[in-house]
């Protein structure tokens, strides 16, 4: 039984390297062309064994001002995540905790608008922008994304208010808080994994957009999705600086994932087990 037990762990240990490696196999393949020579990447044969270089780097965010794209990038998904989270945390809580007339109509409002094709949306968005001067800016990429990141969070802060007892927001009554204050001292921190879930989504939705960024952002708001294009002409495609760029681009969603891991595995799981 005994040696049965440790073959058994031995092939779940193998299993686990095997979808470690690839699902990380294509993240370090790109991260290991960043750091390759254009010789040495057209190269015939894979060279897992080269001289490593810095230069793609200097390249891709000085010599082709993707930094700017960098900092437009971070700036459009924190202002997204920050408007999603002020205007649809009240409304999830409105729409959990309060009598709303129409709540499935309005539920249902809120989840077309994440079901409808963005290009359906660009186009509008684009004659409007235009018209009232903003097209090119910060602010009409972000108000696009936040047509869809605010449904996001909406229905899924919603779940985490739904399975949130009542009689906590009762006993908070009882002794004395408004309802704003059973919203920001009870309800709140008790939906913060769903919240940091939202928030996380959001993110990685905003960073990660290209249509709207593409049609509503001049070059002065331009984000990193639709940059990448540029490094293909017609003298061919610079495959290290567009890995060196794509290795930069994922470092803030990996570290917000580091860093809010905790909340991250308690916002998957709130509510799967119920007593």
């Amino acid at each position: 039984m005994l040696r049965k037990k440790k073959w058994q762990e031995a092939i779940w240990i193998l299993l686990a390297i095997v979808i470690v490696t690839l699902a990380l196999g294509p993240y370090l393949w790109f991260v290991m062309i960043s750091f390759k020579d254009r010789t040495d990447i057209l190269s015939p044969t894979i060279r897992f064994l080269f001289k490593p270089t810095l230069s793609n780097y200097p390249k891709i965010f000085i010599d082709r001002e993707f930094i700017i794209f960098l900092k437009n990038s971070i700036i459009v998904a924190l202002g997204t995540v920050a408007i999603s989270l002020i205007v649809g945390i009240p409304a999830a809580y409105s729409l959990s905790k309060m009598p709303v007339v129409g709540r499935k109509h309005i539920m249902f409002f809120i989840l077309s608008s994440r079901m409808a094709p963005p290009i359906t949306i660009a186009i509008p968005l684009y004659i409007l922008f235009q018209k009232i001067g903003i097209l090119g800016h910060y602010s009409a990429v972000i108000i696009s994304h936040v047509t869809f990141g605010m449904a996001l969070v909406v229905w899924l802060v919603k779940t985490f208010f739904d399975d949130i007892p009542s009689d906590l927001e009762d006993a908070g009554r009882v002794d004395g808080c408004s309802r704003f204050n059973v919203f920001r001292y009870i309800m709140l921190p008790l939906a913060l994994p769903g919240i940091v879930v939202s928030a996380l989504f959001v993110f990685v939705f905003s960073w990660s957009e290209f249509l709207f960024a593409l049609i509503l952002s001049g070059h002065d708001a331009r984000t990193m999705p639709p940059a990448f294009p540029g490094l293909i002409t017609p003298h061919g495609t610079f495959w290290g600086q567009c890995a060196a760029a794509a290795t930069i681009s994922t470092i803030p969603g990996v570290l917000l994932i580091l860093l809010f891991h905790k909340y991250l595995v308690r916002g998957l799981t709130f509510g799967a087990v119920k007593g």
